[in-house]
């Protein structure tokens, strides 16, 4: 698997973060071996932290009721608990290794399959409902298997930051990530997707034509959302054909910085690691919010909203 490395600053204190663009497939035992495979590099190359794509166990759902749900229920969590203790207990506490790992996987409460983001770290229980995000867009395929969660956020303080999270579709909706931003005061949204790639969008008189025109959404969200909150987004994708659909997802897995602007992104063909070593979340996010401040101005007119909320989790 190629491995892409670069580092963002010399400061040894900041995070390692490693970006699986991966192409996961409808087999929960080969989706496994993957994720160890991964996380086993993410400890030889000294990251901090990893973070997988949406459905990291069991690949995308597709039109099959059956099939998927069969499919949904092998891989649950409380299916593949030997996989999910040998990657905690290979965690470390002290900064200096792999200390966190983001992955998304189906969950079963009261008799219905939620898509849920879970965080692996010795200091987290992992099936604490505090602890875990609930998606809640739901395109329309997913709404024959899944619940939507509720407008119930999650953040966690890291030594390294404050970081809320997102679910692919989620991050088409600008409220969510504003609160986030604004009423949460996260220093990063991480979000985890199976983000495809082909829809036509065509102008022709103007000779403009795009038949990967969700892959350019995947693109302008990532970076929109970084420069319209003034944070860091950091986004972790299925690459290429699902192998049941034949669905092209667009990869390009990467990292935003507060300015909206590219740090790196990874293919949008084929499977690649990122690691970005070292990078000074906290310090550019003050630096940048500095040099320009937008939210002091629209605070003045911004009317909260009421909703759940989410309580920052110290960790």
């Amino acid at each position: 698997m190629r491995l892409v490395e670069r580092d963002f600053s010399d400061k040894e204190n900041c995070p390692s973060i490693l970006l699986a663009n991966l192409n996961l497939v409808s087999d929960v035992s080969i989706n496994l071996s993957r994720m160890e495979e991964v996380v086993q590099i993410a400890h030889e190359k000294g990251a901090n932290i990893v973070i997988f794509p949406e459905l990291t166990v069991t690949g995308y759902v597709w039109d099959d009721y059956e099939t998927v749900t069969e499919l949904l229920e092998e891989g649950k969590n409380e299916n593949i608990r030997p996989t999910i203790r040998r990657i905690r207990e290979s965690l470390r506490t002290d900064g200096k290794g792999l200390e966190y790992v983001f992955y998304n996987n189906v969950r079963k409460k009261n008799g219905a399959f939620y898509n849920s983001t879970f965080i692996l770290s010795q200091n987290i229980n992992y099936l604490d409902e505090n602890y875990i995000y609930d998606k809640v867009f739901l395109p329309p395929i997913e709404q024959q298997y899944f619940l939507q969660g509720s407008d119930k956020r999650l953040t966690i303080d890291t030594k390294w930051g404050r970081f809320g999270f997102l679910i692919c579709y989620d991050l088409c909706f600008v409220e969510l990530s504003k609160k986030y931003a604004f009423r949460d005061h996260v220093n990063g949204i991480i979000t985890m997707a199976n983000w495809r790639s082909e829809a036509l969008r065509e102008y022709p008189r103007m000779n403009i034509m795009s038949d990967h025109y969700y892959g350019l959404l995947w693109d302008l969200m990532n970076a929109s959302k970084a420069a319209y909150n003034q944070i860091w987004t950091v986004s972790a994708n299925m690459v290429g054909r699902h192998a049941v659909t034949g669905d092209y997802f667009w990869g390009g897995s990467g990292i935003w910085a507060p300015s909206g602007m590219k740090i790196i992104q990874a293919s949008n063909i084929t499977e690649e690691l990122i690691l970005v070593r070292n990078m000074d979340i906290k310090d550019q996010w003050l630096k940048e919010r500095d040099d320009f401040n937008y939210q002091i101005d629209f605070a003045r007119f911004y009317k909260r909203m009421n909703d759940v909320g989410s309580v920052p989790l110290k960790c």
